[in-house]
């Protein structure tokens, strides 16, 4: 499995129960293909936010955004970097 980041951008700004039901609607999406988000960061003015998860490729990530019609930025590979331990 490879890492993923989905960036977002609200405006205007997220709530907290619109973001709730667009995981509750991405939720079966990500699981029918195997894809676990592993945390998730919202500025704290609710504009922007980004998600972590394990995925076997970007199409797999679009698809599953796609279908439960969950708008992102952008979704691409990274890399974990943590300073002074290795890169995995």
């Amino acid at each position: 499995m490879r890492y993923f980041i989905v960036e977002y951008e609200f405006d205007p700004p997220m709530t907290d129960a619109m973001m709730a039901a667009a995981f509750e609607s991405l939720k079966p999406c990500l699981e029918v293909r195997g894809v676990r988000r592993l945390r998730s960061w919202l500025a704290e003015d609710m504009t922007r936010g980004f998600c972590e998860y394990e995925a076997a490729d970007t199409q797999s990530l679009r698809d599953a955004y796609r279908q439960a019609d969950v708008g992102f930025k952008r979704i691409w590979t990274g890399k974990l970097f943590e300073y002074g331990q290795p890169s995995l």
